[in-house]
C-alpha cells in the first residue's frame, strides 16, 4: 500500500467561502446565491442537523467553504521526503487559477517522476475539490487526479484515512483524533483552525500587514503546511506496520 515514501506527494488545502457573505455573493454571482438558496442551504441543513437553526447567511459563512461550488481554494501545499530524509515543503497562496496553474504544473510533473499523491481524507475532499475548481477556471486537469472512469486499483492515491479505518468506512478518523491516538503532533494546537479559516481570511484588518509586519496568507501557508508535516509524520508512523505496507 505504502511501498516508498519517497515516492509520495503529501497535500493538503485550505479553503474559505467563495465570498465574504451572502450579499457578497448575491452581488458578484447571483446565480450561485439563488442556487445556494435553492439547493445549497438545504443541502448543508440535512448534511449538519446539529446546525439546521442557522440562517442561511449564517451557514454560508460557516460551511460553504466545504462545498466547491460555493467556496474558493486559499492555499496548496505540498511536501516530499528526500532519499537522505530532508523534509521538502512548498505552497502555493493568493490568487486561486494562480494556485490551481502552479498546482497542476506540480503534478503533472511528479506524475511523470512516477509519484502517488498522499493526504488525510484527500479523495473525498482535497482532490475532488482541486479537480472541480481546475473544471470551473477552465485549465486541463492532470492525469493524476482521480475520475469516474479510473478503476479503483488504478489511482494513484493514498489517503491516509482509509489506512487508519483498515477498508472500513465507520469509525472516528480526523487527521487531529488519528495524531493524538499515535502520538503524533497535532497541527490543530495552534491559534487557526479550518472552522476559523473563514473568518480569519475575510476579516483580516485592512493596513495589519504594514503596522505589524504579519501577512494573512503566511499565516494560512503555515497552517496548511502543519497538516501537510502531521501527515507526513503519521505516513512514517505507518510505516512500521509491516502488513499495511505490503505491495
Amino acid at each position: 500500500m505504502i511501498n516508498d515514501i519517497n515516492k509520495l506527494l503529501f497535500l493538503d488545502i485550505e479553503t474559505v467561502g467563495i465570498e465574504e457573505d451572502l450579499d457578497s455573493l448575491h452581488s458578484e454571482f447571483p446565480n450561485l446565491y439563488k442556487l445556494w438558496e435553492e439547493t445549497g442551504y438545504e443541502y448543508c441543513k440535512r448534511r449538519y442537523p446539529k446546525e439546521d437553526s442557522l440562517s442561511s447567511n449564517e451557514m454560508f459563512i460557516k460551511k460553504a467553504a466545504l462545498l466547491p461550488e460555493f467556496g474558493k481554494i486559499v492555499c496548496v501545499s505540498v511536501g516530499f521526503i528526500l532519499q537522505n530524509g530532508e523534509l521538502k515543503l512548498d505552497s502555493y497562496v493568493g490568487d486561486e487559477k494562480e494556485i490551481l496553474s502552479h498546482t497542476i504544473t506540480l503534478f503533472n510533473r511528479i506524475n511523470k517522476l512516477g509519484f502517488r499523491l498522499c493526504g488525510h481524507n484527500i479523495k473525498s475532499f482535497d482532490l475532488p475539490y482541486i479537480g472541480k475548481k481546475i473544471l470551473i477556471h477552465g485549465l486541463d486537469l492532470p492525469n493524476i487526479i482521480p475520475t469516474y472512469a479510473d478503476k479503483p486499483w488504478e489511482t494513484r492515491v493514498v489517503d491516509t484515512k482509509e489506512v487508519w479505518n483498515f477498508n472500513s468506512y465507520i469509525g472516528l478518523s480526523s487527521l487531529d483524533l488519528v495524531c493524538a491516538s499515535l502520538n503524533v503532533d497535532s497541527p490543530k494546537s495552534g491559534e487557526l483552525n479550518g472552522e476559523k479559516m473563514h473568518h480569519y481570511y475575510y476579516d483580516w484588518p485592512e493596513g495589519k500587514e504594514e503596522s505589524l509586519g504579519i501577512k494573512r496568507d503566511d499565516n494560512i501557508k503555515e497552517y496548511c503546511e502543519k497538516d501537510v508535516i502531521a501527515t507526513i509524520n503519521l505516513v512514517k508512523h505507518i510505516t512500521k506496520w509491516k502488513k499495511i505496507t505490503k505491495k
